[in-house]
């Protein structure tokens, strides 16, 4: 801790002295072995918090994408609800009342199965 202080504070050299002997060669070695583990286990942090949880969520997202065909119910997250009628590589044509609907699969929230009308027992998007 007292290597990042001295970091931000200017050196002042009326009250500091300089270390002499093995104070000398001890003082940069240990600050550079502390930065080092301190930037490890930021990287660790930022990959059990940010990264894993996203790649959870991509996984969940395929797998939802591959379980989608023609006549399943879904929800899109704009909030219409409508029937699988046509499945692309990239898009997704849904039947909502009269009218068809050409939407992206990134459109898509829920899968709600064949005859389920309820957002609750939906298979979501995470």
């Amino acid at each position: 801790m007292d290597a990042i202080f001295r970091a931000f504070v200017a050196p002042d050299s009326s009250t500091a002295a300089a270390p002499t002997g093995d104070a000398a060669a001890a003082a940069p070695a240990n600050s550079g072995w502390t930065m080092i583990i301190m930037l490890v286990v930021m990287f660790a942090l930022f990959y059990f918090l940010l990264i894993m949880p996203q790649k959870k969520k991509e996984k969940q997202f395929k797998s939802m994408m591959e379980q989608l065909k023609p006549g399943d119910k879904i929800v899109t997250i704009g909030g219409i609800m409508g029937k699988v009628t046509k499945v692309t590589d990239q898009t997704v044509e849904i039947l909502t009342g009269d009218n068809k609907m050409e939407i992206t699969r990134r459109a898509i929230s829920a899968i709600l199965g064949k005859n389920s009308k309820d957002p609750n027992e939906a298979t979501e998007r995470q």
